[in-house]
Formats: C-alpha cells, structure tokens, sequence
C-alpha cells in the first residue's frame, strides 16, 4: 500500500475554542498519523494561493 500525505488547516475559530486537540484525537481515531504540526497565520495572498484551485467556486475567502 502506496503511503499519502495530506495538508490540514485548521481554522482559526477552531483554535480560538482551544479545538485542535479534538481535532487532532479525531485523525487518529480514523487511522491517520500526525507526522509533523506548525501554527502560522496565513496572509489573504497565502490563503488565496493556497485555494487557487477552485477560488471560483470556493466560499470561504472573499467574505470579509
């Protein structure tokens, strides 16, 4: 079996209600290992970059 990683951004409402343990304990709950974790806050070009993909069809930048 091939072995994948993945990006997950937590939102910062999540960690303003102290969520990313939950958040954390729920990956692996469902198998996923945690490899490596870094807090940053994204500029809106980095968020834009980062959604460039489907920004046409992404709800959630542009709101504020």
């Amino acid at each position: 079996m091939a072995i994948e990683r993945t990006l997950s951004i937590i939102k910062p409402d999540a960690v303003a209600k102290n969520l990313i343990g939950e958040i954390d304990s729920r990956f692996e709950k469902g198998g996923l290992r945690i490899i490596a974790a870094k807090m940053l806050h994204l500029t809106r070009e980095q968020a834009e970059g980062f959604y460039a993909v489907d920004l046409p069809t992404n709800s959630l930048i542009g709101n504020g």
